[in-house]
Formats: structure tokens, C-alpha cells, sequence
């Protein structure tokens, strides 16, 4: 049951998966490789990722993947007339992802077989760095933008959704400050309970408003860090390390 769960498909904010691409056609074939060797489970998406198919790698070369065809007939048809299918699997308890475009039937070891080309590039993620964890309200984080990117003569206090070590989603409302999509906000202040103050500069990927039923209006705003420095990573990815001990606890 863990795996999968874990085997779904990664979203990213826009640009936010650019920090995880393996571009090597060396080290995605050698990594994939490795994979095969395993015959470790991986997940095929589908059909605008609303149907699935659980697969095994069989080989893996410089050209492409073989992998092993499921055992309902229409949906190996229906995978084969897709034009977007994105591949999800752990390795080493590293989740890999990457979209492909074209498959195909072809034989592998005298037996049916899908055929990939090798992808041009893979997106790699440690459990840590693509755990994304929601911020509860009874002990609620806040980013503090810096007077000097305000009109008022405060600081602005944001309620933050949620947060990972690659960024955070912000919860705004009419009093904040407006953010604005391809910005970049210095110096702005996240208190980690019991961790220490985080130090950090967010670039707003996108903004969409939510409006919940019978709720007013709130805009949310996904944002990365940027430039994270040693020290501050290490704050982060304790607090999410230990965040994540506590909700493994009440499970």
C-alpha cells in the first residue's frame, strides 16, 4: 500500500522541478539501468493521469526502455493511443519521474513488450525534498515580508500553507501585501518553532485565487526559495524532518 502512494505523479510549481532534472543521457540510462536490474515496480500514468498501469522494467540501452505490457488488453490499447504518459518509480528511496511522448509495442526476450525512447531528461527527488508538508492552523507559520516591499509602514505578516525545502504556498489576503507572479522578495522571515528563524528570499511562481463555499475570496501564491544558503537549508529540512516525525506519530 506505501508504495503506491508514493508512486503518484509530482506537481510542481512552475519552474520549481528545473532544481531536480537529470539532462545526462549517461546517468538516466546507468540509473534506469540500475531499475531494470532490480525489477523494481513503476508506474505508467495515462489519459490525462486519470488511469494507471503498473509495469516492470525489462531493459534499458542508450535508445530506449523496454517494459513489460499489463494484463488488460484495453488498457495497453488505450496507453499505447496516448500522446502523454508519465513514468513514476523509487529507486534506492529516490522517487524518479519523467513524460514521454511516444510508445510502442515491440518484443523483448521473444515476449511482448512496450518500447520508450530514453528520455532526455528525469526529474530526481529525495522523500525529503518532495515532501511538501501542510502547515496546520493550530500551530501556524508565517512569512514576514520586510518593510521595504510594502506601501504601510509595517511589516506584513502572510499565513503560510504549506512548505517544503524547495518553497513555500502562501495564504493572501485583502490586507496583505500583493504579491506579484515573477518577483522576488529578499529578506523575508519564517519563525520555525523550536528550529530558529529562517532567513530567506521567495520568487513567486503563480498566484489563483480560492474561493471556499460561503467563504470570501483568498489568493494563494506559490513561491520558491531562492539561493537558500547552508545554514538556512539545514534549518528547513530540520523542521520538515521533524514535522514529518510528529505526523508519522499520530498515524
Amino acid at each position: 500500500m506505501s508504495k503506491e502512494i508514493i508512486l503518484t505523479v509530482e506537481k510542481f510549481r512552475d519552474g520549481e522541478e528545473n532544481k531536480f532534472l537529470i539532462k545526462s543521457p549517461k546517468e538516466i540510462q546507468l540509473t534506469l539501468h540500475a531499475i531494470a536490474q532490480k525489477e523494481s515496480v513503476a508506474i505508467l500514468y495515462f489519459d490525462n493521469a486519470q488511469r494507471f498501469l503498473k509495469t516492470i522494467l525489462l531493459a534499458v540501452t542508450e535508445i530506449g526502455i523496454w517494459l513489460d505490457v499489463g494484463p488488460d488488453e484495453s488498457d495497453n490499447n488505450l496507453l499505447l493511443c496516448s500522446d502523454t504518459i508519465t513514468f513514476v518509480t523509487l529507486h534506492q528511496g529516490t522517487k524518479l519521474q519523467f513524460v514521454c511522448h511516444q510508445i510502442e509495442m515491440a518484443i523483448y526476450a521473444s515476449r511482448p513488450a512496450f518500447f520508450i525512447p530514453l528520455p532526455d531528461q528525469m526529474v530526481r527527488l529525495q522523500r525529503r525534498e518532495y515532501f511538501r508538508l501542510p502547515v496546520s492552523v493550530d500551530a501556524p507559520l508565517k512569512c514576514i515580508i520586510p518593510v521595504k516591499h510594502v506601501e504601510s509602514a509595517r511589516q506584513d505578516e502572510i499565513t503560510i500553507l504549506d512548505i517544503s525545502v524547495g518553497g513555500i504556498g502562501l495564504i493572501c489576503k485583502g490586507q496583505n501585501v500583493q504579491l506579484e507572479a515573477g518577483e522576488s522578495y529578499p529578506d523575508c522571515q519564517i519563525e520555525l518553532p523550536d528550529i530558529g528563524t529562517l532567513f530567506v528570499t521567495i520568487l513567486v511562481r503563480n498566484l489563483f485565487d480560492v474561493t471556499p463555499a460561503g467563504r470570501v475570496i483568498t489568493r494563494h501564491a506559490g513561491c520558491e526559495f531562492v539561493g537558500l544558503d547552508g545554514q538556512m537549508s539545514i534549518l528547513l529540512q530540520r523542521y520538515v524532518a521533524s514535522m514529518q516525525s510528529k505526523l508519522s506519530g499520530l498515524r
